[in-house]
């Protein structure tokens, strides 16, 4: 009998877990699968500690609790491909690889061919409320088993915590003392790569610095993935590695012209675990980090340019530095003057590495969505990306001329 009720208590708890958030707060929003309008719960959900940050809120749908999937991901610490030819998306993460495909029952984990229930299977889901922009939502339930984390449920709160004991969020002491952050995991690669080299910084004799302009200012420029990780892929297979690699240099040639000390986090396809990309700015000394990097979303309608920052009142590294909007501020205001491109904004992404592990002032520029064909051809240009390049050179030079 107490084998009976604790089992029947254990089935209890995961029903509350995965269906409870219709009841959770009572918030609701209007959202668009398969051509149906419908009202569904918001979900509340954190994980490793952190708020799941997004736009594209959570929700319940026929039981189950859908979750945007390149937010929740990243903050699992795992790589998210987007292939938007076919649809599809790929997820690594430690020794797991898990591959699924929009409004498709099947999914491969490790090779391996599953079947998920009809009600789990991943969808693109239209928000009435970010002007019906798409994003792909896959169900709780399925990474909970297929990645191996677990999940909890806060009665009290209302709340879904996911743990896979990969990341965690730093607690605030009492004694105001620094946080001490573990280490992000390490990425594994197909074979062993060495760290890179450190670049040579800039020798050659600068131009003089405008009026106003501190000097000796050290900038890293950071191509995002690269190697074995593609990050986004379009339709016709370009890869946001390639054209980050193709949009850096830009920039690092720009800043070298004007007079600042620049360093690469690569300059080659190479794989760069992001705990190294944070550690070369550190060991460094940088005065200034800038992460590269271009969107893909579910559908093509999504389209512009965004700017992410880890705010200093989230990341205890980042008090010393100073207010983390201004220079994201700066640049995307540059870059939009520059490229006439639609304004996303600035956004507080605290959770994410090369913002959270660097102790300078940080951002990290999503150049425009690969997943829009018309913006893809503009990206591809070399006119386009020396517009973006001049750009974000400009809004590090107002940033500096303003703050420094």
């Amino acid at each position: 009998m107490k084998r009976f009720l604790r089992s029947f208590a254990l089935c209890f708890a995961f029903m509350l877990i995965f269906s409870g958030f219709s009841e959770a707060t009572g918030a609701t929003m209007r959202v668009k699968t398969n051509g149906n309008n419908r009202k569904v719960s918001v979900a509340n959900v954190k994980v490793n500690g952190f708020d799941l940050y997004s736009e594209y809120k959570p929700y319940v749908d026929n039981g189950r609790t859908f979750v945007p999937i390149r937010e929740l991901t990243e903050l699992m610490g795992a790589n998210v491909k987007w292939n938007q030819k076919t649809k599809s998306v790929s997820i690594s993460m430690m020794d797991k690889d898990v591959k699924l495909k929009i409004n498709s029952s099947v999914v491969y984990v490790n090779g391996k061919k599953m079947r998920i229930d009809d009600a789990s299977v991943p969808k693109l889901t239209q928000y009435t409320a970010q002007n019906n922009e798409c994003k792909t939502m896959v169900p709780l339930r399925f990474l909970s088993e297929s990645l191996g984390f677990s999940v909890d449920w806060d009665q009290n709160k209302r709340l879904a915590m996911i743990d896979n004991g990969v990341v965690r969020a730093p607690q605030q002491q009492n004694d105001a003392k620094p946080v001490q952050e573990p280490k992000a995991p390490v990425e594994k690669a197909k074979e062993p790569m060495p760290l890179p080299k450190e670049p040579e910084v800039n020798d050659a004799k600068p131009q003089p610095m405008e009026p106003g302009q501190k000097k000796n200012i050290t900038v890293v420029i950071d191509p995002g993935h690269g190697g074995h990780d593609s990050g986004a892929v379009a339709e016709d297979k370009t890869t946001e590695k390639a054209l980050n690699l193709r949009l850096a240099p830009r920039v690092e040639s720009m800043l070298r012209e004007r007079g600042y000390n620049v360093i690469m986090t690569r300059s080659t396809d190479e794989f760069i675990a992001l705990s190294e990309r944070a550690a070369i700015a550190n060991r460094n000394d940088a005065d200034i980090f800038v992460s590269i990097h271009f969107n893909s979303a579910g559908s093509a309608s999504a389209y512009g340019i965004e700017v992410l920052y880890a705010s200093e009142n989230d990341v205890e590294l980042k008090k010393d530095a100073g207010d983390q909007t201004l220079l994201a501020r700066e640049v995307l205001n540059a870059v939009l003057k520059e490229t006439g491109a639609n304004n996303r904004g600035i956004k507080n992404r605290p959770e994410l590495a090369v913002l959270r592990r660097t102790n300078m002032t940080a951002c990290l520029i999503e150049g425009g969505f690969m997943s829009n064909p018309g913006e893809l051809e503009k990206l591809k240009s070399d006119s386009y990306l020396d517009k973006l390049a001049n750009g974000i050179v400009k809004g590090i030079e107002n940033y500096n001329r303003k703050y420094m």
